[in-house]
Protein backbone atom coordinates (compact mmCIF):
# COMPACT_ATOMS: atom_id res chain seq x y z
CA UNK A 1 0.00 0.00 0.00
CA UNK A 2 1.70 3.06 -1.19
CA UNK A 3 1.12 6.72 1.47
CA UNK A 4 -0.84 9.12 -0.11
CA UNK A 5 1.21 11.99 -1.51
CA UNK A 6 2.12 15.41 0.79
CA UNK A 7 -0.73 17.63 0.78
CA UNK A 8 0.70 20.73 -1.57
CA UNK A 9 1.56 23.53 0.33
CA UNK A 10 -0.18 27.05 -0.43
CA UNK A 11 2.82 29.26 -1.70
CA UNK A 12 2.05 33.43 -1.50
CA UNK A 13 3.64 35.48 -4.03
CA UNK A 14 6.40 37.56 -1.67
CA UNK A 15 4.68 41.19 -2.27
CA UNK A 16 1.35 40.47 -3.40
CA UNK A 17 -0.28 37.37 -1.07
CA UNK A 18 -1.76 36.18 -4.24
CA UNK A 19 -1.44 32.14 -4.24
CA UNK A 20 1.00 30.58 -6.65
CA UNK A 21 -0.19 28.55 -9.88
CA UNK A 22 -1.06 25.25 -8.14
CA UNK A 23 -3.49 27.17 -6.11
CA UNK A 24 -6.79 25.58 -7.63
CA UNK A 25 -8.80 28.76 -6.39
CA UNK A 26 -6.76 31.07 -8.04
CA UNK A 27 -7.20 34.70 -7.09
CA UNK A 28 -6.59 37.94 -9.28
CA UNK A 29 -3.93 41.12 -8.65
CA UNK A 30 -6.32 44.06 -9.65
CA UNK A 31 -4.51 46.78 -11.20
CA UNK A 32 -4.79 50.25 -11.48
CA UNK A 33 -3.36 52.22 -14.78
CA UNK A 34 -3.90 55.38 -14.83
CA UNK A 35 -3.55 56.94 -18.35
CA UNK A 36 -2.88 60.45 -19.46
CA UNK A 37 -1.71 59.76 -22.97
CA UNK A 38 -1.43 56.15 -25.04
CA UNK A 39 1.95 55.49 -24.38
CA UNK A 40 1.51 55.33 -20.74
CA UNK A 41 -0.28 51.79 -20.89
CA UNK A 42 2.84 49.96 -22.50
CA UNK A 43 4.28 50.41 -18.73
CA UNK A 44 1.29 48.90 -17.13
CA UNK A 45 0.46 46.47 -19.80
CA UNK A 46 4.47 45.43 -19.64
CA UNK A 47 3.97 44.99 -15.79
CA UNK A 48 0.92 43.25 -15.87
CA UNK A 49 2.37 40.46 -19.16
CA UNK A 50 5.28 39.59 -16.73
CA UNK A 51 2.99 38.96 -13.85
CA UNK A 52 1.19 36.54 -15.82
CA UNK A 53 4.42 35.14 -16.78
CA UNK A 54 5.15 34.63 -13.75
CA UNK A 55 2.19 32.29 -13.08
CA UNK A 56 -0.04 35.54 -11.43
CA UNK A 57 -3.78 36.05 -12.66
CA UNK A 58 -4.20 39.58 -13.52
CA UNK A 59 -6.65 41.91 -14.20
CA UNK A 60 -6.32 45.63 -15.26
CA UNK A 61 -8.46 48.52 -14.55
CA UNK A 62 -7.51 51.23 -17.36
CA UNK A 63 -8.35 54.39 -15.73
CA UNK A 64 -8.52 58.27 -17.62
CA UNK A 65 -9.09 61.51 -15.38
CA UNK A 66 -10.99 64.31 -17.62
CA UNK A 67 -10.97 67.69 -16.11
CA UNK A 68 -13.53 68.88 -14.40
CA UNK A 69 -16.26 71.28 -16.77
CA UNK A 70 -18.03 74.25 -14.74
CA UNK A 71 -21.22 74.96 -15.59
CA UNK A 72 -20.11 77.96 -17.94
CA UNK A 73 -17.87 75.43 -19.62
CA UNK A 74 -18.83 75.16 -23.57
CA UNK A 75 -20.49 72.32 -24.26
CA UNK A 76 -18.67 71.41 -27.61
CA UNK A 77 -15.86 71.26 -25.75
CA UNK A 78 -16.78 68.75 -23.37
CA UNK A 79 -17.97 66.48 -25.87
CA UNK A 80 -14.55 66.81 -27.56
CA UNK A 81 -12.93 65.99 -24.79
CA UNK A 82 -15.40 63.05 -23.62
CA UNK A 83 -14.85 61.91 -27.67
CA UNK A 84 -11.01 61.93 -27.10
CA UNK A 85 -11.06 60.23 -23.72
CA UNK A 86 -13.15 57.32 -25.28
CA UNK A 87 -10.52 57.36 -28.42
CA UNK A 88 -7.89 57.48 -26.03
CA UNK A 89 -9.50 54.22 -24.04
CA UNK A 90 -10.21 52.29 -27.18
CA UNK A 91 -6.79 52.27 -28.36
CA UNK A 92 -5.62 50.92 -24.47
CA UNK A 93 -8.11 48.30 -24.59
CA UNK A 94 -6.35 46.92 -27.92
CA UNK A 95 -2.95 47.49 -26.68
CA UNK A 96 -4.36 45.14 -23.69
CA UNK A 97 -6.27 43.01 -25.87
CA UNK A 98 -3.39 42.14 -27.52
CA UNK A 99 -1.71 41.13 -24.51
CA UNK A 100 -4.50 38.75 -23.58
CA UNK A 101 -4.37 41.00 -20.54
CA UNK A 102 -8.06 41.23 -19.14
CA UNK A 103 -9.44 44.66 -18.65
CA UNK A 104 -11.97 47.16 -17.95
CA UNK A 105 -12.12 50.97 -18.98
CA UNK A 106 -13.33 53.80 -16.51
CA UNK A 107 -13.25 57.86 -17.76
CA UNK A 108 -13.99 59.73 -15.06
CA UNK A 109 -14.00 63.44 -14.23
CA UNK A 110 -12.61 65.17 -11.02
CA UNK A 111 -9.17 65.82 -8.80
CA UNK A 112 -6.60 64.20 -10.30
CA UNK A 113 -4.79 62.07 -7.42
CA UNK A 114 -8.28 62.08 -5.74
CA UNK A 115 -10.13 60.50 -8.44
CA UNK A 116 -6.80 57.47 -8.79
CA UNK A 117 -7.30 57.03 -5.49
CA UNK A 118 -11.03 57.02 -4.72
CA UNK A 119 -11.84 54.39 -7.79
CA UNK A 120 -8.33 52.01 -6.36
CA UNK A 121 -10.48 51.78 -3.32
CA UNK A 122 -13.63 51.35 -4.99
CA UNK A 123 -12.30 48.23 -7.28
CA UNK A 124 -10.46 47.31 -4.47
CA UNK A 125 -7.51 47.37 -6.52
CA UNK A 126 -3.89 45.97 -4.90
CA UNK A 127 -1.49 47.94 -6.49
CA UNK A 128 -1.75 51.87 -8.99
CA UNK A 129 0.82 51.23 -11.44
CA UNK A 130 1.92 54.11 -12.99
CA UNK A 131 4.65 54.80 -16.03
CA UNK A 132 8.44 55.27 -13.82
CA UNK A 133 10.02 58.83 -15.34
CA UNK A 134 12.18 58.81 -18.16
CA UNK A 135 15.24 60.58 -16.82
CA UNK A 136 15.39 62.41 -20.10
CA UNK A 137 12.04 63.39 -20.17
CA UNK A 138 11.66 64.46 -16.66
CA UNK A 139 8.75 65.30 -15.48
CA UNK A 140 6.30 62.85 -16.80
CA UNK A 141 2.19 63.04 -15.56
CA UNK A 142 2.52 60.71 -13.25
CA UNK A 143 5.96 61.57 -11.99
CA UNK A 144 7.02 64.13 -9.02
CA UNK A 145 4.92 65.24 -7.22
CA UNK A 146 1.64 63.64 -8.29
CA UNK A 147 3.09 59.90 -8.08
CA UNK A 148 4.53 61.04 -4.45
CA UNK A 149 0.80 62.50 -3.17
CA UNK A 150 -0.70 59.19 -4.57
CA UNK A 151 2.00 56.99 -2.78
CA UNK A 152 1.73 58.98 0.66
CA UNK A 153 -1.83 59.43 0.40
CA UNK A 154 -3.16 55.78 -1.35
CA UNK A 155 -5.43 54.27 1.65
CA UNK A 156 -5.58 50.68 0.13
CA UNK A 157 -3.99 50.23 -2.79
CA UNK A 158 0.53 49.99 -3.35
CA UNK A 159 1.25 52.52 -5.72
CA UNK A 160 4.51 52.18 -8.11
CA UNK A 161 6.21 52.78 -11.01
CA UNK A 162 6.43 50.61 -13.87
CA UNK A 163 9.83 51.38 -16.63
CA UNK A 164 9.36 50.58 -20.19
CA UNK A 165 10.47 46.59 -19.31
CA UNK A 166 7.32 46.18 -16.90
CA UNK A 167 9.81 46.06 -14.40
CA UNK A 168 8.08 47.99 -10.94
CA UNK A 169 9.73 50.17 -8.01
CA UNK A 170 8.06 52.09 -5.55
CA UNK A 171 7.53 56.18 -5.92
CA UNK A 172 10.59 57.57 -4.42
CA UNK A 173 9.83 60.17 -2.09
Amino acid sequence: MQAAPPHPQRQDHANHGVPGQDDAAQKVLLLLVPIKRLEDIIFGARYARRLQEWGICVKVSLLHVTPVHSANSVIGNSSKTEAAAAQLMQEAGLYLSRSHIEFSTFISSGDVAFTILDTAELLGCHEVILPAPKPRHWPRRFSGDLARKLARDSRSAIVLQANQDGVSGPVPV
